[in-house]
């Protein structure tokens, strides 16, 4: 190749390389890698599930969400030892983890037998998982310690209570509270707040009758006192 061809050769290819580059350049600078995301999971699809609680420590490991230290190293079927650490903590609150649901939500007694873990109930053995403890009820009817809470809504202080089968006559209090759930006060300005019972009979509306083997109430009041 003469020398003047190899020279026409090498502009042309600077041509076709700087058209390059400014294509590129229109293409690339200024611009953001478009996102992609990749998804894959195991070959053995019998180990893959849905994401759900229960998927915790992965969606190809299908083992349970970690609650406790206990269970980080745990063998199905395998009861682990008592855990010193909590895991996964929520609040349950509309904000977090949802409200408990009041028809939903039951409380259960069991018969924990061997069982010294109650916590890691996810690696009890289905054979070995503890039965529900048994009451009698008015009917004589045997039935499972299990059922809904028994809750009543207070609609000025938007907070639920708890109907009472037992009260402890020295723990009691009887208070009036105002429309903001707050303590009343009496002309004093003293708490309208006072225990159910007390030794001194002088201040107390409730004794012991043993001949009637109950408490009675009774009202005592003494104006100007």
């Amino acid at each position: 190749m003469k020398l003047n061809a190899r020279i026409e050769f090498l502009e042309n290819t600077v041509l076709a390389l700087s058209a390059k580059v400014a294509d590129l350049s229109r293409n690339t600078e200024g611009t953001y890698k478009k996102p992609i995301s990749i998804v894959g999971g195991g070959k053995d699809q019998s180990l893959t599930r849905p994401i759900d609680i229960r998927s915790g420590r992965g969606l190809v490991s299908g083992a349970g969400v970690i609650w406790n230290n206990t269970e980080i190293d745990g063998v199905y079927g395998t009861q682990p030892t008592t855990p010193t650490i909590g895991y996964n903590k929520h609040a349950h609150s509309r904000f977090a983890g949802g409200a408990l649901i009041k028809d939903v939500v039951e409380i259960v007694e069991y018969e924990w037998g061997a069982i010294t873990n109650k916590q890691s109930q996810g690696f009890f053995k289905p054979e070995d998982f503890p039965k529900i403890k048994k009451d009698i009820n008015t009917k004589l009817q045997s039935v499972d310690k299990i059922g809904l809470l028994d809750l009543v809504f207070n609609p000025d202080t938007l907070t639920w209570g708890c109907p009472a089968y037992e009260i402890d006559i020295k723990k009691c209090y009887l208070v009036e509270r105002d429309i903001n759930g707050d303590i009343a006060l009496d002309s004093k300005g003293q708490a309208k707040r006072s225990p159910l019972y007390n030794a001194d009979q002088t201040k107390t509306s409730i004794v012991w009758d043993e001949n009637g083997n109950c408490f009675r109430l009774y009202c005592v009041y003494a104006p100007g006192a």
